[in-house]
């Protein structure tokens, strides 16, 4: 468990996830927290901000922001999600337990491609908005997985996704050794 004090996972800044075009991340997560808190990130200090699915404590929902150039696009949720039970969220659009609850409202163009770290369970911002909870089974890919949001979510239990060839993918527990996660895409 996340303690949304300091503890998050460090995943560098691999060639892999910098992802300029089309991207996917899905992971599983558990919060009674409503303070801000972000679930995975790739956001550094401005303008070294590609994308985050965070928390928002103002709106209590899942937010799926991405920076492209000077725009902002923000897609969000309606499920209230603080509840003390497992969700599974993915952004490419925004799906909460494989019901698509909100698409982007922004333009197309690029993501930024940023030298800031890919993050599970903190923003590298100076705000930190760490994790309270439980995150598990965290996948990217640089495609859209909307077609598999279903699938993905299997009726409340995380499955095996190796068909689906995610870039990076970490299972968080299974065949892990504490403190280390290891990349299974």
């Amino acid at each position: 468990a996340l303690d949304g004090v300091d503890d998050f996972v460090d995943c560098g800044n691999p060639t892999s996830l910098q992802i300029t075009g089309e991207l996917s991340i899905s992971a599983w997560f558990k919060t009674s927290s409503t303070s801000a808190q972000a679930i995975v990130s790739k956001d550094g200090e401005d303008p070294n901000r590609s994308f985050l699915l965070i928390y928002s404590s103002s709106s209590n929902t899942i937010k799926f922001i991405i920076f492209q150039g000077s725009s902002i696009n923000v897609a969000a949720s309606t499920s209230l999600v603080a509840d003390g039970n497992w969700h599974h969220v993915m952004g490419v659009k925004i799906y909460i337990d494989g019901t698509l609850e909100g698409t982007n409202v922004g333009g197309g163009g690029s993501i930024n491609n940023t030298s800031a770290e890919f993050h599970i369970g903190k923003k590298e911002r100076a705000t930190g908005d760490f994790f309270n909870g439980v995150i598990d089974e965290v996948a990217v890919w640089n495609s859209d997985q909307s077609a598999n949001a279903s699938s993905i979510y299997n009726s409340g239990v995380p499955n095996d996704i190796s068909s689906l060839s995610p870039l990076s993918w970490w299972r968080c527990g299974d065949g892990d050794t504490s403190p280390t996660l290891t990349d299974n895409g």
